[in-house]
């Protein structure tokens, strides 16, 4: 009986235990079957407006040689003369607050003459418009000629393909910092062997509201063909390059170019004049006139050959039309001479299967005076974008229309006068009044240049569009 209690016992507790786990089974199905309570957190944030701030352009100043007022102290950099500023916006003149620019590197600077800063005030609106260009004729020794360019926003990275330290030609390198913090510049320049070493153009300090002007020959002696890339670790700065061409005792020309359009497999360059050309061709046989010949710079800066078609069309309806073949190594400055063609004004289009920079130059020969005008590639614009007319013969805006399809733009003075244009598939060009400002409105993207051109004076300058504003901001604290 005994055992028989343990049997009953012991099969008693198998019995609880499987009815346990059983419910215990039931219980965890349960659990799984009903959701738990769930905890989401939202990270605390908060959106944050910029202050709107003022638009800045910087402009470089008159134009600037090496020497005192009496030709002593060579190495001394003295401006002469003074550049005339037209800035207006679509709220007209009187908005813009106008002030000097330090220049510490010209031994004559003075308020009257210094380099420009423009400023449209942050309470001018969020769809203001503004523009500001520079230009002077001088016929001062060894300085003769025409120099136009637009007054510029400043970068941090920006690309100059103009200029020549060779024997006659001197170049300066323009840094002009209208920002209120000092910024730190970089120069890469290179030429027709690829990279120049050059240290002093490392850690480059240009305060704020100032302009650093360098000889580029202290830089870079006996280069025909630079190219200079721009960048800042600290702040950002305008760029340009004033060249000047003496050849004997004759000069030959001055300009002024601002940055071209950065690295990219396509660029464009509007408005190119071809002129005088059995004029130019008759003195291509001295050594010393050789850069009369209108030429095409490019420059590849990564490290894989391109393949390049380049295009050359006269902007006017059944015009010329060239197209080449080229191949570039990289790093290296490549100049190709834009040889046997007619005189007229010129679009040249690259095509490349590699990134590249590229600027055009071309010489003009009037009443026994020459000069030079060096033209850089354009880029896209916004839907409305803003004009500015510097003072100089037969000023000219030349639209680019990549859109297959006749676009439509506007143009309206600051006096009000309107007048609308068709521009077909292409480039074309309509003319501007000196000194006069536009507003200008398409139906659809296009680039554009402005030049300046008569016999023995030219100029160009692209139009670019002005950084956009700064967006909002959520701060997660």
């Amino acid at each position: 009986m005994a055992a028989k209690r343990r049997i009953l016992a012991t099969g008693a507790r198998v019995v609880t235990g499987v009815v346990v786990a059983a419910v215990a089974v039931v219980v965890a199905g349960t659990a799984l079957a009903v959701p738990l309570p769930s905890v989401t957190a939202t990270p605390a944030s908060f959106t944050v407006d910029p202050a709107p701030a003022e638009s800045v352009r910087a402009c470089t100043g008159p134009l600037v040689r090496l020497s005192d007022d009496t030709g002593q102290d060579a190495t001394a950099i003295s401006s002469v003369g003074s550049a005339t500023v037209i800035a207006s916006s679509t709220q007209g003149a009187e908005v813009l607050e106008r002030s000097a620019l330090a220049s510490p590197d010209d031994i004559v600077s003075a308020d009257g003459t210094a380099p420009a800063r423009i400023a449209l005030p942050a309470d001018a609106g969020a769809d203001a418009l503004f523009a500001a260009v520079q230009s002077q004729t001088i016929a001062n020794g060894d300085l003769v000629g025409f120099a136009a360019t637009a007054c510029g926003e400043a970068d941090s990275d920006s690309w100059l393909v103009a200029g020549a330290t060779t024997v006659g030609r001197t170049s300066f390198v323009v840094l002009s910092n209208p920002g209120d913090v000092a910024a730190v510049v970089d120069l890469t320049i290179y030429g027709d062997a690829g990279v120049v070493e050059s240290p002093g153009a490392k850690n480059l300090d240009v305060p704020a509201r100032s302009t650093r002007i360098l000889s580029l020959a202290g830089l870079a002696p006996d280069l025909s063909d630079p190219v200079i890339h721009v960048q800042t670790s600290v702040g950002a700065v305008t760029a340009a390059v004033q060249q000047s061409v003496v050849r004997g005792l004759e000069p030959g020309g001055v300009e002024m170019a601002g940055p071209t359009s950065g690295p990219a497999t396509t660029q464009t360059i509007a408005g190119v004049q071809v002129a005088g050309t059995s004029t130019i061709a008759e003195r291509l046989g001295d050594p010393d006139a050789s850069d009369l010949q209108s030429v095409l710079r490019m420059f590849v800066p990564g490290d894989t050959p391109a393949s390049v078609t380049v295009r050359i069309a006269e902007e006017k309806t059944g015009g010329a039309q060239s197209e080449y073949q080229v191949g570039l190594t990289p790093q290296v400055v490549t100049e190709f001479p834009l040889q046997d063609i007619p005189d007229g004004i010129y679009t040249v289009e690259i095509e490349s299967d590699q990134p590249l920079v590229a600027g055009a130059r071309t010489s003009t020969i009037g009443n026994g005076v020459l000069d030079f005008a060096w033209y850089q590639a354009v880029q896209p614009l916004d839907p409305s974008f803003f004009v500015a007319t510097a003072d100089g013969s037969n000023p000219r805006l030349h639209i680019v229309n990549t859109t297959g399809a006749d676009v439509t733009l506007t143009l309206t003075t600051t006096t009000g006068v309107v007048n609308d244009v068709t521009i077909v598939p292409g480039v074309r060009y309509v003319p501007l009044t000196a000194g006069e400002s536009y507003t200008v409105t398409s139906s659809a993207p296009v680039s554009a240049a402005v030049t300046y051109f008569q016999p023995g004076s030219s100029s160009s300058f692209p139009i670019v569009s002005p950084s956009p504003a700064a967006s909002s901001i959520v701060v997660y604290p």
